[in-house]
């Protein structure tokens, strides 16, 4: 949807998982995980760092990655579980392969990559020593900002980095998020001493305003068999014998390494695309250009964004809450994860396949329509699909490349039909509403985008055993301060799937009328479940903290057990077979309000951060 925060990009990067805020100095918002010194900084160590777990031998009797197919009818006498634990059956047992051998490292010196990847690796991860580290704001006046070459690499790969600031020295520290004990991170590698000196930034005035640095590269990164799969933040801190050596100067750069060994159970798809939407540097976004009133800068955005350009501001901000999080949250769970980004889904659509469940972040807005039919095509196949947010499956993007580039570098999305020059020729190319090319998103979530710019509650209203297990909620419960920023609703207008259940419930109030959020469940032929949480805050809430909104505890606890209890239950595909859905009966706003709490009727405006944008 089109926002802007309400409080400027210096703002938008508030507290992920588990991070207090402890200052704000010299143009960076210092921000800890919990148990960490104020004074602590960026952790000290070795330029290579700690070896990860070594992948049980051959002949160890540990399992190598086939993902079963389950099972293809459900069995009358299936019951679900009333807590769910880790499914026991997502592997084909078999041992590897004698003939497996790491593969040899392009580097001398490097650490070999494996040649298959073991069940369990992800808790072997989390169980070595994790570091803290400070996050910076993300605000465009930092002293160094910087971009990767690419939005994910695999073991083997070489990633260029480009950074530009105030003259000086900088090391670069890449820091893989995980769960780690609770210290939320682990260092991984770090880059030798590195000059950089201030480049020149583009001005994008020419239309569609193209925004692109092209610096060239600082730093190579050689992804060897030390980068364990995940979700990466690369941080420019001082180097050795500066000012400020150790201590961030710039905001993070955010890089994921994907897993193209094996089946995880789960797959995270990095929403990479509507961070790209969002990015304020250079003065231009999908979203607004560099001067006048709002309308102005609004009627003059960018129509066609770089994705290879430092994420600040919004863009950053969309990182930081939306996706972020939820890493921490799913590596805290346990379960073997798989990690990619929009822009390999588009590249790939067959990396969705096999896995039990693809997991999509708070805010997933834009997608190419190779995104959406891969979506699609793996839940026909029986993988189970988890949204953690609102305001997804919203706008159709088109990725392009610059003159030059090898692959897609480019964002394009018109808005308007007659402004897409692709349109011409074929108008179901038109970078416009997925809604008016004939894909209705709530025939995949059960439910519509409803509101912007609100808070409020939601009501338990028909949540099967499985899914408030160890939430302490029963029927009727209310999750205040659960929605916020973005909310989704069910709609009797839409295309919901018959099968939707509307699990949790609530109203926002408004000059327009009231307008109905929901937390849906829905099933498909295929077998495959759907969970659409229905509120950007969703994504945030188990961190305490969503943008500049504290969440009532006992909210935090409930929303993070009843994200557990999903990701657990969809790791094994086609789980409608073993949970089936209760249809619920259509209904609207004006029905639902007597039987809500106060606690799920919320408003427009206070405790939220963003607000509507024209």
């Amino acid at each position: 949807m089109i926002v802007t925060s309400g409080v400027g990009p210096s703002r938008t990067a508030a507290r992920a998982v588990g991070l207090v805020v402890v200052s704000v100095a010299l143009g960076v918002c210092t921000l800890l995980y919990p148990g960490e010194s104020p004074a602590s900084g960026v952790a000290a160590g070795p330029s290579a760092a700690v070896t990860p777990p070594v992948p049980p031998s051959p002949g160890s009797g540990a399992r190598a990655y086939r993902l079963s197919a389950g099972p293809t009818t459900a069995s009358p006498s299936a019951t679900a579980s009333p807590t769910p634990t880790a499914p026991t059956m997502r592997y084909v047992a078999g041992t590897p392969s004698p003939s497996a051998r790491p593969v040899a490292p392009a580097v001398p010196g490097a650490v070999p990559c494996p040649a298959e990847r073991h069940e369990g690796w992800l808790r072997a991860e989390n169980a070595l020593r994790g570091e803290p580290f400070l996050v910076p704001s993300g605000r465009g006046s930092a002293s160094v900002l910087g971009y990767p070459d690419r939005p994910s690499a695999t073991c083997g790969d070489t990633v260029g980095v480009s950074l530009s600031g105030t003259p000086g020295t900088v090391q670069l520290v890449a820091y893989r998020i995980g769960h780690y004990g609770g210290a939320g991170a682990r260092a991984v590698w770090r880059s030798a001493p590195t000059r950089v000196v201030q480049r020149q930034d583009p001005s994008g005035t020419a239309y569609p305003h193209v925004v692109e640095p092209r610096w060239p590269r600082s730093v190579a990164l050689p992804i060897d068999g030390r980068w364990t799969p995940g979700f990466y933040l690369l941080v420019p801190v001082g180097a050795p014998g500066t000012a400020r050596a150790g201590r961030p100067v710039g905001p993070l750069i955010p890089l994921t390494i994907r897993d193209d060994l094996g089946l995880a159970p789960v797959v995270f798809d990095a929403s990479t695309l509507t961070w790209g939407a969002y990015n304020e540097w250079g003065n231009w976004s999908l979203y607004h250009g560099p001067t006048g009133s709002g309308a102005v800068t609004a009627a003059g955005r960018a129509r066609v964004v770089s994705l290879r350009r430092p994420l600040i501001g919004s863009g950053y901000g969309q990182m930081l809450n939306m996706d972020l999080p939820v890493v921490r949250q799913l590596e805290e769970i346990g379960l073997d994860v798989s990690y990619t980004t929009d822009e390999d889904v588009d590249a790939q659509p067959a990396s969705l396949f096999g896995h039990g469940e693809v997991v999509f972040g708070g805010h997933s807005e834009y997608w190419t329509r190779g995104m959406y039919d891969a979506m699609l095509a793996t839940a026909a196949s029986g993988t189970n699909l988890v949204f953690l947010g609102a305001n997804n499956l919203w706008w159709q993007a088109r990725l392009e490349r610059s003159p030059g580039a090898a692959t897609p570098d480019r964002l394009a999305v018109y808005r308007v039909a007659a402004d897409d020059p692709a349109a011409k020729t074929d108008r179901s190319a038109a970078t416009i509403l997925w809604g008016s090319l004939g894909r209705d998103p709530a025939a995949v979530l059960g439910q519509s985008h409803a509101a912007i710019g609100v808070y409020g509650g939601l009501q338990v209203r028909s949540a099967p055993d499985w899914l408030l297990a160890g939430s302490g909620l029963t029927d009727g419960s209310v999750l205040a301060g659960a929605v916020g920023n973005e909310a989704d609703g069910y709609n009797v207008r839409a295309t919901n799937p018959a099968t939707t259940q509307v699990l949790l419930a609530g109203v926002v109030r408004g000059a327009n009328g009231p307008a109905t959020v929901t937390s849906s469940y829905s099933t498909m032929t295929s077998g495959a479940a759907v969970f659409a949480a229905g509120t950007t805050f969703w994504a945030c809430i188990p961190s305490g903290r969503c943008f500049t909104t504290d969440l009532p505890p006992a909210t935090v606890r409930a929303v993070g057990a009843l994200t557990r209890n999903i990701v657990l239950t969809f790791a094994q595909p086609r789980a409608a077979l073993t949970h089936p859905s209760t249809p619920t009966l259509p209904f609207t706003p004006a029905e639902l309000l007597p039987s809500l709490a106060p606690g799920a009727i919320g408003h427009y405006g206070s405790g939220t951060p963003e607000k509507a944008k024209s």
